[in-house]
């Protein structure tokens, strides 16, 4: 076992602090920031994000929306010519509230599974992730294969909650990974799976919380994609805006600045 899977300084590069958790927002709430090109008032990319997983889409001291996917966001309006609105909602709501038709776009560590390929147009995949198990200091869980009949705090409807489910874990509901922590770290749930990069910068920012990280990877390669609804006459143009960035060493980039690795995905 190991506290941290690695002791990369991702809060030094990306500035997050640790007030930034409490200055995140709750609920559905919808912040407009400019993109590049031509946009006119009217030609407006609708994005929903969670903005309280970091390092991904969160806010900053200021209250500003900032993140990993907040920069590749942008550098895709900004290749689109658009400005962007992002909706903000729990989990477990934002891909229905693409179906419903609230915004065109949901970045937000949506894993590709077959499941979501038939029910989404899901982008060009932007990242890869990778999964670990969190559990109190002191737990005789070791691995994933002990995880049968415990109970793992998750957000119902993602992947790391499949993940679990398969593995024989009663799940307790979680709505997002800073209440899944808090969950594992009261005892009220015995273990939480998520993607590293949040474990390690959950635990930088939060040195004291009583949680390890073990060592074995739940999955090795996990693709991470955009959803846009089935047929959307966007999803053509957010392909070629991301492959383009892909290319060019942008995304890359921004992996880099934010989270002090490549996790673009291996050709």
């Amino acid at each position: 076992m190991s506290r941290f899977v690695s002791r990369r300084s991702i809060l030094a590069t990306s500035g997050i602090s640790a007030a930034a958790l409490a200055l995140a927002a709750c609920g559905s709430s919808t912040v407009e920031k400019g993109g590049g090109g031509s946009s006119s008032a009217g030609d407006v990319l609708k994005v929903g994000v969670e903005g309280v997983y970091k390092p991904y889409n969160f806010h900053d001291e200021s209250g500003k929306l900032v993140g990993f996917e907040i920069d590749i966001i942008e550098a895709i309006a900004e290749k689109l010519g658009t400005k962007v609105e992002y909706s903000e909602a729990k989990w477990d709501s934002l891909l229905a509230g693409l179906d419903a038709g609230q915004y065109d776009l949901v970045m937000n560590n949506v894993a590709v599974t077959d499941e979501r390929k038939k029910a989404f147009d899901l982008t060009v995949p932007y990242a890869l992730t990778q999964g670990r198990l969190g559990v109190p200091e002191g737990s005789d869980i070791a691995s994933l294969a002990d995880v049968k009949g415990r109970r793992a705090a998750q957000t119902t409807t993602s992947n790391w909650g499949e993940v679990m489910t398969d593995a024989g874990a009663e799940i307790v509901a979680s709505p997002g990974f800073a209440e899944s922590i808090e969950l594992v770290s009261s005892g009220r749930a015995d273990v939480t799976a998520n993607e590293v990069v949040a474990f390690n910068t959950y635990l930088e920012e939060h040195p004291d919380a009583p949680i390890t990280v073990l060592d074995e990877e739940l999955e090795t390669e996990i693709l991470i994609a955009g959803a846009l609804k089935k047929g959307s006459e966007l999803t053509e143009k957010i392909n070629t805006a991301i492959t383009e960035l892909l290319e060019d060493g942008t995304i890359k980039k921004i992996d880099e600045e934010w989270l002090g690795l490549d996790l673009t995905p291996k050709q």
